[in-house]
């Protein structure tokens, strides 16, 4: 892999070092306009509406994603296709030797390799998802022309706070004076950001009614995540007729998002209770009967997703995930029930379980558990 040898989860908030990189490279992010995109849930989804709607426009985007379900390569899309592994390592050995003394983290050297692989791609727009919070995120080292900011949930309370306010304030701060800020967020949140934007002189933009445009991703938030992109169209001058809009909305794609896999297996990524919250508001709508796998890790509330998934799944097969940071045996034994509960030594085994019940199945937790599965059904076509 292109960065195997940094340490995928090891974090170190700041701009400085990104700054820096940019800066000895001569500024490759300056070569297009970009837009920053940041929340607690709908980020990714809001990436590549956005993403289909310049497409269909007829520009050349790229958009970079965090994090990735099963390959490296999907952090890193141009022209709504995955970067080559080859390509990007590439561009990591022609900018070692000017970086390498920076220290760079995982997350920042792709930042990096997503502002340099977009102008050597002479992209017009260049789409980069926040990955943590925004106010110390990588990504927040750009100069954005639209700023985003998603739904606001409780995530990552250790480095964001531990209430809606305060995580709002850290994603508020990706706004610049002078530029528009545009968000979906609901109060109390939605009050935080907004008072921001008025201390810095942002243009801000509450989205506040869902697209009528069917999309193409699934989830009762969806049509919001939509609109935010409409409007970011918009911000940056553009004008989609509905002829765009409906095509666009209707042909992005984003892997492991409520994703159906056949007709008896659903897959989504939600990682905290509010993003579940969605998809069992989905199962509910579509009268899910069946058991689930369940996979997250040791720092999110699972306390809370566990009892969620209960409430919807006949029988939850639980297992570790391919992460150092995953809950292990002694957070699992908490929650196993004979008949009820089975707790599984791995995500490969658990899904495993549930397919030979029978049953629909319904795969959730985290990244690492989506990518282990899909890794298995999808991409190794079992």
């Amino acid at each position: 892999m292109v960065l195997k040898d940094i340490p995928q989860n090891v974090w170190s908030l700041g701009l400085e070092r990104v700054r820096l990189a940019l800066d000895r490279l001569g500024h490759p992010e300056g070569s297009y306009r970009h837009v920053l995109v940041a929340g607690t849930n709908g980020k990714g989804s809001t990436c590549v509406y956005l993403e289909r709607i310049l497409e269909v426009s007829g520009f050349k985007v790229g958009v970079t994603i965090s994090p990735h379900v099963t390959r490296f390569t999907e952090r890193f899309r141009i022209d709504g296709q995955n970067a080559s592994e080859e390509e990007l390592a590439g561009i990591r050995d022609d900018v070692r030797p000017l970086l390498d003394d920076i220290g760079l983290t995982y997350f920042e050297w792709c930042v990096v390799l997503a502002a340099v692989i977009f102008k050597r791609h002479r992209v017009d727009f260049g789409i980069f998802e926040i990955g943590l919070g925004g106010r110390y995120d990588a990504a927040n080292a750009l100069d954005p022309d639209v700023c985003l900011i998603t739904e606001i949930g409780l995530d990552h309370t250790d480095l964001l706070g531990s209430t809606i306010e305060e995580i709002a304030r850290e994603k508020a701060c990706i706004a610049r004076p002078g530029r528009p800020l545009l968000t979906t967020a609901t109060e109390p949140g939605l009050s935080v950001i907004r008072r921001y934007a008025e201390e810095i002189g942002a243009v801000f933009q509450a989205v506040d009614a869902p697209s009528p445009y069917r999309t193409s991703l699934n989830g009762t938030r969806q049509p919001m995540n939509a609109a935010l992109a409409i409007e970011a169209a918009r911000a940056l001058g553009l004008d989609p007729g509905e002829e765009v809009l409906s095509s666009a909305l209707a042909t992005a794609f984003l892997p492991g998002r409520i994703e159906a896999i056949g007709d008896r297996i659903v897959l989504d990524v939600a990682h905290n209770p509010s993003s579940l919250a969605e998809l069992i508001k989905y199962l509910d709508h579509r009268g899910f009967r069946g058991v689930g796998v369940f996979g997250v890790l040791a720092d999110k509330d699972y306390r809370s997703m566990v009892a969620m998934l209960k409430r919807v799944c006949a029988r939850l097969y639980i297992a570790p995930v391919r992460s150092e940071r995953s809950w292990g045996l002694a957070e699992m034994e908490e929650f196993v029930e004979a008949g009820r509960v089975i707790r599984c030594g791995s995500i490969t085994e658990a899904l495993q379980k549930a397919l030979s019940s029978g049953e629909n199945v319904v795969v959730t937790g985290s990244f690492y558990t989506v990518g282990e599965v899909r890794e298995t059904l999808v991409c190794q076509g079992l």
